[in-house]
């Protein structure tokens, strides 16, 4: 693995230790990024640099930011102004996008990107780049995160361990230059569109459920829709990235079963999925992508009825995998 981390000694064996840094998008986030950046500044492992773009916020996000970025050497704070014909999940990864142009000059090994409504454990970015340094094939890694409900309930996220949420993710920088970044897309799936093109070129991706994280409010809903709005809406991103409809049918009917709204949710997916055909949504992947992630989908499906080789497992070491660090009570 090419490190360019400082060392030092532990005994007589040089422990490297990863540089990274961190780009945020916001976007009217000034009732919840205050937490975000107290997370990160206590975070044991600091980042070399962290962008915050607020991306045309018409809140008082500016403010907060600016605040921490005067007593806090490695905050800057950016500005983009959004254009009109922008989409919200469009112009959020355009934030991200020119706050990777703040950074490229430096050097680092690990991007991460981090949503302005998230609460981080103290050592999310030490376990998951201790996560990366045992697996050199790894190039994009985050942890799960629990979610908070608008009854104020903490759930954990029903997250596929091959997904690794925008909010929450980490790339090796030789894999996300290797993809060519996020692909702005207009109803959101950037992060799935970055592992499936990640896995395409032979990465690995993961998310670790003992790694957690708090998320102040329901995936979907930062534009201010209703849930079942966000399922709708996640159904025409699950049409944008090239789902095929069998498996989306299948992860539908998983949904159903376990995420509130429960049966409703996992209609108003599909009914968005549907409505993607229907309207002829504009997919974002380039073809060769398109097939790999419908070949990978099939295979799945195979092995889910048995009729292919065994259910796919992370290649990670047993100390990690039977560990089990939550937020909740730290």
């Amino acid at each position: 693995m090419n490190r360019t981390g400082n060392s030092v000694e532990v005994g007589s064996r040089p422990m490297f230790l990863p540089t990274y840094v961190i780009v945020t998008p916001a976007y009217n986030e000034s009732e919840s990024i205050a937490r975000t950046i107290e997370g990160v500044m206590s975070q044991t492992l600091s980042p070399r640099k962290w962008v915050i773009v607020d991306d045309g916020s018409t809140d008082a996000t500016s403010s907060v930011v600016r605040r921490y970025a005067q007593s806090t050497d490695f905050i800057e704070y950016c500005r983009r102004e959004r254009r009109s014909s922008d989409t919200y999940y469009g112009s959020n990864v355009l934030a991200i996008l020119q706050g990777y142009d703040q950074v490229k000059g430096l050097q680092f090994d690990y991007l991460a990107i981090l949503d302005a409504d998230i609460v981080l454990c103290r050592d999310y970015y030490a376990e998951i780049f201790r996560r990366f340094d045992a697996n050199p094939e790894l190039g994009i890694a985050a942890g799960t995160y629990l979610e908070r409900t608008t009854k104020g309930i903490l759930l954990e996220a029903d997250i596929d361990r091959r997904h690794t949420p925008k909010a929450i993710q980490v790339f090796r920088r030789s894999c996300y230059e290797q993809i060519g970044g996020y692909i702005p897309c207009p109803y959101g799936g950037e992060d799935t569109c970055a592992e499936i093109l990640a896995r395409m070129y032979g990465w690995q991706t993961w998310s670790f459920p003992e790694v957690q994280a708090l998320h102040l409010r329901p995936v979907g809903t930062g534009d201010g829709r209703s849930l079942v709005r966000a399922r709708f809406r996640l159904g025409l991103t699950d049409y944008s990235v090239a789902t095929h409809p069998i498996f989306m049918a299948a992860k539908c009917l998983r949904r159903s079963l376990k995420e509130k709204p429960r049966v409703i949710s996992g209609l108003a997916r599909f009914a968005g999925f549907l409505w993607g055909y229907a309207t002829r949504v504009e997919r974002q992947l380039p073809g060769l992508a398109v097939r790999y992630i419908r070949r990978e989908q099939t295979a799945r499906l195979l092995r889910c009825l048995g009729l292919g080789q065994a259910s796919w497992r992370p290649v990670m070491p047993r100390p990690f995998l039977q560990s089990s660090k939550h937020l909740a009570g730290r």
